[in-house]
C-alpha cells in the first residue's frame, strides 16, 4: 500500500502559524484530539509541532504558553514522506528517526497529510485481520 491510499483515511489537516503562541496550538492541537499540528508559512511547511515539543521545550522549562510563538519551539528539520512512497518505508522513517509524526507530501511538495504511528498500526493489525480471515475461508 501507498502513503497516499493511507492518508485518505486520515482526518482533516492541522496547521498553524509559526506566529501562533503555543497555547493556540495546543488549543487546536485538542480541539481536534491530535498530538501534532503542521507548522505552514505561506502554504509551505517549515516545522511541526508535536506533544513531544510542548513537553520538552516548553512544559520541562516552565515556559507560559501565552508568551512563547510556535517558531521558537518547532521542529524545524522535519522528516516527510512521499505520497508515493510505500508504507514500509514510513514505518522505517519513523522508526529510524524516532518519530511518531510523518507529514506526507504530494510530488509539488504540498503537504496532503499527516500519518501518526496509531495510523501505521492501525493499518497493520486491519491486515492481518484480512490475512486471518482468508486463511480460515
Amino acid at each position: 500500500m501507498i502513503l497516499n491510499d493511507l492518508i485518505a483515511k486520515c482526518g482533516p489537516l492541522l496547521s498553524v502559524a509559526p506566529s501562533a503562541t503555543v497555547r493556540e496550538a495546543a488549543d487546536k492541537m485538542v480541539a481536534a484530539n491530535v498530538g501534532c499540528t503542521l507548522v505552514l508559512a505561506s502554504e509551505k511547511l517549515v516545522g511541526i509541532l508535536t506533544e513531544r515539543d510542548l513537553v520538552r521545550r516548553v512544559l520541562v522549562k516552565g515556559l507560559d504558553g501565552d508568551e512563547v510563538y510556535v517558531r521558537d519551539v518547532m521542529t524545524r528539520d522535519v522528516v516527510i514522506g512521499k505520497a508515493k512512497d510505500q508504507v514500509e518505508l514510513a514505518v522505517r522513517l519513523m522508526t529510524v528517526h524516532h518519530i511518531r509524526h510523518l507529514p506526507v507530501v504530494d510530488r509539488g511538495g504540498s503537504v496532503v497529510g499527516v500519518l501518526s504511528i496509531r495510523n501505521l498500526l492501525r493499518e497493520e493489525i486491519q491486515g492481518m485481520r484480512d490475512y486471518i480471515g482468508q486463511s480460515e475461508g
